[in-house]
């Protein structure tokens, strides 16, 4: 099983990034060749028994004993019959790493895979979780504590800002010191003020990003240092220009509408989403959705993430720095790779999964990130998104 997984994503990593494709021929690869990785298929690299199945049913039962047996086997049928992509909620994940009896590395990799976003180790409700994974508790006991965990917690306030001593490794380290549920409870009280629920490293990436598209004529260093010239685009300009919601976004709004019109109209006449536009398009950032996650009301999304690195990074660099590495111009391969490599370690250092090829927006990007350059990279992206949902109308 691990073999042919293996080989399936590196033959969709291979058509993605062969240059072959051209844009029409890389939509149809999308549509009919591309083997989304199943929930079944992740479920199974990390089970270690022999009947995944019962495993599963008996584990949701015991976590929520009054729950309709008939209707826990109907959920599992669901994830263990459904080829297409199924998209599970994080704490569904965490849940199953109970169930599964998973250590926290393999906790940490199953949790990434299924829900794109590693556990968050500064989510003082999340630590609870991977304490008791750390500690082989059962589910329920690890409800229990963190309901308990919440209350003692009620009155304190997260910060805005960072401590020095409030990364990620710092506190993973301690987490893993902790040996009782007495010192995690000290230890959440202690450490408080440095935790928070939403991603800071990814917030700041968002607002450093999203500032050089609001002021375009700013560059990378006097955006950190929050020295703005005066603005000159908009969320919904930005939306538009650089997050392709003229294109995506009208296109949802036009199936919405198909659903609600008359019956009297032939179904092959209405649009309707393939299950991959499906998959590509949800969750797509509205002008709301921006807003809130500047105002850290909403977490920042892996997708935004993406399309904001790419709308702004520069490439390689100068092309005197080019040629001391490369010797020569660097080609479509040396840019391709320079840029994945950044891409991925930028999201990991977020808290999100690398580049899937076996994602269909995963695979998308990759296939637009294999250009000679960063404006062949954003023409490919409009026709694609062009191709793939149409165009908005003048005035709509």
């Amino acid at each position: 099983m691990e073999t042919q997984t293996t080989n399936l994503s590196k033959r969709s990593y291979y058509e993605a990034t062969s240059g072959r494709l051209t844009i029409e021929d890389a939509i149809g690869y999308l549509e009919e060749e591309v083997k989304i990785r199943s929930f079944r298929e992740k479920l199974e690299r990390f089970y270690k028994g022999q009947n995944l199945r019962q495993t599963l049913v008996d584990g949701l039962m015991r976590n929520a004993p009054d729950s309709n047996r008939e209707s826990v086997e109907k959920r599992v049928r669901t994830w263990l019959n459904n080829d297409k992509f199924y998209a599970v909620k994080k704490q569904d994940a965490i849940e199953l790493c109970f169930i599964l009896e998973l250590s926290i590395e393999e906790a940490d990799q199953f949790v990434t895979m299924v829900s794109e976003e590693a556990l968050h180790w500064r989510n003082p409700d999340e630590i609870v979780y991977i304490f008791a994974l750390n500690h082989r508790m059962e589910y329920r006991r690890a409800q229990e504590l963190e309901q308990q965990m919440a209350t003692l917690l009620a009155n304190v306030t997260e910060k805005k800002t960072l401590e020095e001593d409030s990364f990620t490794p710092v506190i993973r380290r301690e987490i893993s010191a902790l040996g009782s549920e007495e010192e995690l409870a000290e230890y959440l009280q202690q450490a408080a003020p440095r935790l928070g629920r939403r991603h800071n490293t990814a917030y700041d990436f968002f607002m450093e990003r999203l500032a050089v598209l609001e002021h375009p004529q700013q560059d990378e260093e006097t955006a950190k240092a929050h020295i703005f010239e005066p603005e000159h685009l908009s969320i919904r300009e930005i939306l538009k220009e650089y997050m392709f919601s003229g294109n995506v976004l009208y296109a949802k709004k036009l199936v919405k509408k198909a659903k609600k019109e008359s019956a009297d109209i032939p179904p092959e006449e209405k649009m309707v989403f393939t299950e991959i536009q499906k998959n590509i398009s949800s969750s797509w950032p509205e002008e709301t959705t921006i807003s809130k996650m500047k105002q850290r009301k909403e977490d920042v999304t892996r997708k935004v993430l993406i399309l904001l690195f790419l709308a702004t990074d520069q490439g390689l660099g100068p092309e005197e720095d080019e040629e001391e590495e490369y010797g020569q111009e660097p080609t479509v391969d040396d840019v391709f790779e320079d840029l994945c490599q950044r891409l991925n370690d930028m999201l990991i250092s977020c808290g999100y999964s690398e580049l899937d090829p076996r994602a269909p927006f995963d695979w998308l990007i990759l296939y637009c990130m294999c250009v000679q350059d960063m404006p062949e990279l954003d023409m490919r992206m409009r026709r694609i998104f062009k191709e793939m949902f149409g165009e908005q109308e003048s005035g709509s």
